[in-house]
């Protein structure tokens, strides 16, 4: 009995979340780095920042996404993206959720608030 007990609280989060929440795999995370004036890229153009691989401390975060360049979201008022695994669609001005980043970006999920 105590060991259904048990299986039963370690399940209940993961319950809960598919629930209310819709769930988007993470492919990576990316830092936004801001580059000094002047810089320029391959084709000599300037260009004002660059996105760079990152890590984030695992953790369940309360967020907001917003639409970023390109297939990057925005973690709302961070220098933080997002890029899914699959196609996510339009975020918009703002989409909350919870992110729960695991040991790897590959580990890691967005539950989007439906």
């Amino acid at each position: 009995m105590r060991v259904i007990i048990a299986i039963l609280i370690l399940i209940t989060p993961t319950i809960s979340y598919s629930q209310d929440y819709e769930e988007h795999d993470v492919e990576e995370f990316y830092k936004k780095i801001e580059l000094e004036s002047g810089t320029l890229d391959e084709d000599g153009d300037e260009i004002d920042f660059i996105f760079v691989e990152t890590e984030l401390d695992q953790g369940q975060y309360e967020i907001e996404i917003t639409d970023g360049p390109g297939d990057l979201y925005e973690i709302k008022g961070t220098d933080y993206f997002i890029k899914f695994k699959f196609y996510y669609g339009y975020a918009g001005y703002g989409e909350e959720g919870i992110l729960d980043v695991g040991t790897s970006a590959w580990s890691s999920t967005f539950y989007k608030k439906e």
